[in-house]
């Protein structure tokens, strides 16, 4: 995952995606100045400086209308330096990598980032990103806002149990709330199997169904009962999408390749065995916004 700024198996938005997942993100300012192992991103002063992607020029256009509505929570679009490189403002504070602290963990922090993603689906109703931007092809999907498509802790930062921004938008594009919110109660809740706990540094006695429902009691949605199947199909589409990657891979990713895949798929099992809990904790939560 990049630093300050920031479908169907297979599509360039999900290999991207995936191909992120496999790397580690930096979590203090002084890792994240030390994060620029490929050369891609720079910490210079209170600015990020990052290599231009497919995405980035339908992304900053999203960036300036975030800025221009007042949202405080994304990096700003400052230009392009003399490298051709994309110019963005630093958030400061700590990002919510894997295994997770304490107070990344909390209530606090997962309804303070509930509300950056709320804000940022209010702000963008109706909004349309230009040519570019990433694709996700989900059943049913539309351009209802413009969703992030990647709201775990890893991609907020935070300032003690309150996050504070929102960053990499690479894959962000039109999609519905519930598609957002669908992979932020899988990854905040977390919907996650017992043995994949420790992944994210979870206690075991986490309350896991009891923050799904703080979820959807603070951001209802009328389709909250499509969770488990929009949560089973995002999985299943990354799983595909690391298996087709994966034997162009080096030993070393490759292997780190069978471990995701191996998360994903007891998460997968999870879900399903856990269906009606998951029902249940959502229900009486989806009486509209």
């Amino acid at each position: 995952m990049s630093v300050g700024e920031p479908g169907s198996s297979g599509s360039p938005a999900i290999v991207a995606f995936c191909a992120a997942v496999l790397q580690s993100s930096a979590q203090s300012r002084e890792d994240r100045e030390g994060l620029i192992a490929e050369d891609k991103v720079h910490v210079d002063g209170d600015t990020v400086r990052r290599v231009m992607g497919r995405h980035s020029n339908s992304v900053h256009t999203l960036l300036v209308h975030l800025s221009g509505a007042g949202f405080g929570n994304a990096p700003r679009f400052l230009g392009i330096d003399d490298s051709g490189r994309e110019v963005l403002s630093y958030i400061a504070g700590r990002a919510g990598d894997y295994p997770m602290q304490a107070p990344v963990q909390s209530l606090a922090a997962m309804d303070s980032a509930l509300a950056i993603l709320r804000r940022l689906h209010d702000l963008t109703t109706g909004f349309l990103m230009p040519d570019g931007h990433a694709r996700h092809s989900v059943p049913g999907a539309s351009g209802e806002v413009i969703c992030h498509w990647d709201a775990a802790p890893y991609n907020f930062v935070f300032d003690g149990t309150r996050a504070a921004g929102l960053i990499d938008f690479d894959e962000a594009g039109p999609g519905r709330r519930i598609d957002d919110l669908a992979y932020f109660a899988y990854r905040f809740a977390p919907l996650t199997s017992t043995e994949n706990l420790y992944d994210g540094g979870w206690p075991a006695g986490i309350d896991r169904f009891g923050r799904l429902a703080r979820i959807f009691e603070l951001y209802p949605d009328p389709r909250a009962e499509q969770l488990p199947d929009l949560i089973v199909d995002r999985l299943g589409a990354m799983r595909n999408a690391i298996t087709a990657r994966r034997p162009s891979m080096d030993p070393p990713d490759a292997a780190e390749a069978d471990r995701h895949l191996e998360i994903y798929r007891r998460d997968q099992q999870y879900i399903e065995d856990q269906r009606e809990e998951i029902l249940n904790a959502v229900r009486t939560r989806f009486q509209g916004r």
